[in-house]
């Protein structure tokens, strides 16, 4: 009997293991049913909320950037001039800025007083041995590749095209689904009602997927979401465009809104974030820009105020991954007058550069906590760390400073642009100008990677410098934060060391951006 009883131990406990997993199998359906149901229900009350007259609203004016009236020429220090005593320049309030993120190329966490470690992604921290009076520096690999990440689920076919330079493939199911009788109300909700009640999550899922994998920010994925929408309705269809775009972002969550304006449909996305130069409205204390930007010939629009149930997020704007696009590199060749030798062959991603350029004006907090480029670290870098390599912090700083100040040609961004564009550190490799904000902000860049040094940014009225925290006793103009001495060095000083604050500017209150 024992042994009969044995034998039917484990039929039962598979019986009992089968029945389970069905009844888990049943319950994950009836949760689907129900989540299914809800997204259901929520689609037909938002058509028939479209279909409720829309108001008519102001359209907010577009906020100018505020202009920083830089000097039309660099200024070029004279060496003939007697040195004056070194002194301390005031600081008027401390502002916090983002640290960039930490990308896995040619990079460490800065650590004052303490030797930087390099990350190398899937590795162990590994110390590098500091040499006697010198600036501690990391080995830099000439390639390292992140960890890979397992793809998520894709249509394998489908609609097919490129999105700066990158391959993209989503689900067909919705395109050429869209017809739009007229752009009323009862059109909208019909629209609406007929794209909800069709198979588009597959496609939705695929636009995620192609975000996820590629790391994209949220405006990167509205730019997608135009590309996709474009794709599925035609090139001239504008506002089946604007509504089919408008879905897929609700879908995903997104907080956007469609409007009736010059006679035809206009995309507005939710943000915390500042945008200059692009009109919008506020309704309920959150701003809608408009995502157009072709010029409006009125400031009167017609909309709702109410957002899609399942869309709660607001774009950010902020870039915290690198942005992978593909494209032609552009490459070029920069020296520092002082060191000949101090040599630099850079190159970028014109997909990249092409992405930047449709990027929207933003705050200056969102180009500086930007991470750099695998293709800039990898070329610009190695040859900087060579050449400071073994070298005082003074004499490594004013090594880096020199190629800053005169490897790249100036010309302020209304010269160069019309307006005020503050550059992400990849665009200095591409655009054949920079200003003094571009150049504080490179400067800063490479004592921070390089040197492991605490930077801060110092913002006057009409210009822009840096300031290092130096462990080595140092001479020069300075300011006091919290205690610590930042020696001054001016990247747009031209020929100027470190230490050395334009005249003007000694006795000028400066505001500083700190990491």
């Amino acid at each position: 009997s024992m042994v009969v009883f044995s034998l039917c131990l484990p039929f039962s406990l598979f019986a009992q293991i089968d029945k389970d997993m069905k009844e888990f199998d049943d319950f994950v359906k009836q949760q689907q049913k129900e989540f299914d149901d809800f997204v259901s229900e929520q689609n037909k009350e938002f058509a028939e909320f479209l279909k409720e007259t829309w108001k008519e609203y102001d359209l907010q004016k577009p906020v100018v950037r505020p202009q920083r009236p830089e000097p039309v020429k660099p200024v070029s220090f004279d060496h003939k001039k007697p040195a004056t005593k070194p002194q301390e320049v005031k600081v008027g309030e401390v502002t916090r800025l983002p640290i960039p993120t930490v990308t896995p190329s040619a990079t460490f966490s800065p650590s004052k007083g303490k030797t930087p470690v390099p990350v190398i992604p899937g590795g162990k921290d590994v110390a590098v041995e500091p040499e006697k009076d010198s600036a501690v520096l990391p080995e830099i690999k000439p390639e390292v590749k992140p960890e890979e990440t397992v793809p998520a689920k894709r249509s394998l076919s489908g609609v097919e095209f490129s999105f700066y330079s990158k391959d993209c493939v989503v689900n067909a199911s919705l395109k050429n689904r869209l017809t739009l009788k007229g752009i009323a109300e009862k059109d909208i909700s019909a629209g609406w009602e007929t794209l909800s009640r069709s198979n588009y999550q597959p496609l939705i899922d695929d636009c995620l997927a192609f975000k996820k994998d590629n790391a994209l920010n949220d405006y990167g994925y509205l730019l997608l979401t135009r590309k996709v929408a474009t794709e599925l309705c035609g090139s001239t269809h504008s506002d089946e465009i604007a509504l089919m775009q408008m879905f897929l972002l609700s879908q995903s969550g997104y907080r956007v809104k469609v409007a009736r304006m010059d006679n035809r449909l206009t995309l507005f996305y939710a943000s915390g974030n500042m945008i200059y130069a692009t009109c919008f409205i506020t309704l309920n204390g959150v701003n809608y820009y408009r995502f157009d930007t072709t010029p409006n010939k009125t400031n009167s629009i017609y909309t709702y105020n109410r957002d899609f149930a399942n869309a709660k997020n607001p774009v950010n704007m902020n870039i915290t991954t690198p942005q992978p696009f593909s494209g032609t590199y552009v490459e070029k060749t920069l020296q520092a007058k002082a060191y000949p030798s101090v040599k630099v062959c850079s190159k970028v991603n014109s997909g990249l550069i092409s992405f930047y350029k449709d990027y929207p004006q933003c705050d200056f907090s969102v180009y500086v906590g930007a991470p750099v480029s695998q293709e800039v670290q990898q070329t610009v870098l190695p040859s900087l760390q060579a050449a400071i390599q073994g070298k005082k912090q003074s004499e490594a700083a004013n090594i880096l400073i020199n190629f800053v100040q005169t490897a790249f040609d100036y010309k302020t961004d209304g010269d160069q642009f019309g307006y005020e564009k503050p550059f992400f550190v990849d665009e200095l490799f591409y655009y054949p100008y920079s200003d003094c904000e571009d150049r504080a902000v490179l400067y800063s860049y490479l004592v921070r990677t390089l040197m492991g040094l605490d930077v801060v940014l110092l913002e006057y009225p009409n210009h822009m410098a840096t300031a290092v925290c130096f462990d080595e006793n140092i001479d020069g103009d300075y300011i006091t934060v919290s205690g610590k001495k930042y020696i001054i060095c001016d990247p747009t000083y031209i020929g100027a060391s470190i230490g050395l604050a334009m005249s003007q500017f000694k006795n000028v209150a400066a505001k500083v951006l700190k990491y």
